[in-house]
């Protein structure tokens, strides 16, 4: 949470920080600033000091929503002042203009880098601004960095924000689900009142109005995959693909509300009916989905579900991760991720080498469990994502039945 920067911070002798980079695509600045929309911002803070917005003029009424301690950078910080003083060196301009701003800002020691810029001109630019720098030192960080652990547990605002958000998310599903059923059927296609089969594409074009209207985003492609396509985990489904009958049928969505968070559930549906084989590998992967959904609770390590799901599978004579180390077939995946302000962050319900995590307070997370056959025709997984509160409880934050026959009409 926010209110362990400090914390972290002396935890990794860190003095102070500089956040770079556009808000879009940038979580760290997102979750700083509240989702703000702001271009070439900087947030910097010295360790026991409050966090600070430097933004552009145009942007000022944005920025003040924010609630941070604001710079002006077009009044104290000119840009083309910058620039006509290196004669259009816009490299060189930059890199005194952090350098200015790193000094009047009583920014000392070692300072921790993050953000969003291009790899290959951040190395150039911090670099040359190292060169600048007598009292500091930019330092950079790998895997568990400051703001991931930040970003790890949420507050109850970010629940209730990531709440709605899975509240919505049902309601499209309930909307896209009654889409298809009202469309005709002929033979074991679905097909629209001109006759013409009814696709993914078509299906996720719908998807898209729907989302729009309830005020969230689509990231990416939502996965409606069928048949053998959904037995490969992350195939998004081949939008000219008709529906038919009896298929088992991959719909994984991850909308972003607001603000940026996201939520994260997958349904499995078979329209019609669906195949013995296919029901009985969804009740197997709905069996340990309860199971792993009723385990999980603060203070638990997060291996532990991990663990009980390859268990199962394994009992069941199913291929796994762990027996089948890179294999395509059975149980092929970790049981499930943070979810925030990126739809995959910490914590990691894995067995990985290293992964010691907790379940704790203000976790947010997925429960995934799939079954995955493509040469067979099939995969199934059912998701949902839970929050764990300060009382110890867990909240659902996924609202939608589990049906997998699905009938039509």
């Amino acid at each position: 949470m926010k209110q362990d920067l400090d914390r972290l911070m002396a935890e990794r002798n860190l003095d102070g920080l500089l956040v770079l980079g556009n808000s879009a695509g940038n979580p760290v600045m997102n979750y700083l600033t509240g989702g703000a929309h702001l271009e070439r911002a900087l947030v910097l803070k010295r360790r026991g000091a409050p966090l600070t917005l430097i933004h552009g003029g145009m942007e000022r009424d944005t920025a003040a929503e924010t609630g941070l301690r604001l710079v002006d950078r077009d009044a104290q910080y000119n840009a083309m002042r910058y620039l006509n003083a290196h004669d259009g060196d816009r490299l060189a301009a930059e890199v005194a203009y952090l350098a200015d701003v790193i000094q009047n800002e009583g920014l000392r020691g070692k300072l921790g880098v993050y953000g969003m810029v291009d790899a290959g001109a951040a190395m150039m630019m911090l670099n040359l601004l190292q060169d600048r720098l007598f009292d500091a030192e930019i330092v950079g960080e790998y895997g568990d960095s400051l703001f991931s652990l930040a970003r790890e547990t949420k507050d109850d605002a970010e629940i209730a924000l990531m709440a709605e958000a899975g509240r919505l998310t049902g309601i499209v599903i309930g909307e896209t689900q009654e889409f298809v059923r009202g469309h005709g059927v002929r033979g074991d296609s679905i097909v629209k009142t001109d006759g013409a089969p009814l696709t993914i594409g078509d299906v996720k074009a719908f998807l898209r109005t729907r989302l729009l209207h309830h005020g969230l985003a689509e990231d990416g492609d939502t996965i409606f995959a069928q048949g053998r396509e959904a037995g490969v985990p992350h195939n998004r489904g081949t939008e000219s693909v008709a529906l038919q009958l009896g298929q088992a049928i991959i719909f994984d969505i991850f909308p972003r509300i607001g603000r940026g968070y996201y939520h994260d559930m997958t349904r499995t549906w078979s329209f019609g009916y669906a195949t013995d084989e296919v029901e009985a590998a969804y009740t197997q992967v709905k069996e340990i989905f309860d199971r792993t959904m009723a385990a999980a609770r603060v203070g638990l390590p997060c291996r532990d579900l991990q663990q009980m799901t390859l268990d199962y599978f394994e009992a069941q004579g199913h291929p796994t991760a762990r027996t089948h180390p890179g294999g395509h077939d059975g149980y092929v995946h970790s049981l499930g991720h943070g979810v925030g302000l990126d739809v995959h962050e910490e914590p990691r319900l894995s067995v990985a080498a290293g992964n010691a995590t907790l379940l704790a307070p203000g976790h947010v997370v997925s429960i995934e469990p799939g079954l995955y056959y493509p040469a067979r025709g099939y995969g199934v997984r059912v998701e949902d994502t839970i929050a764990l509160r300060e009382d110890g409880s867990v909240l659902n934050l996924t609202q939608f039945p589990y049906d997998l026959v699905v009938p039509m009409g």
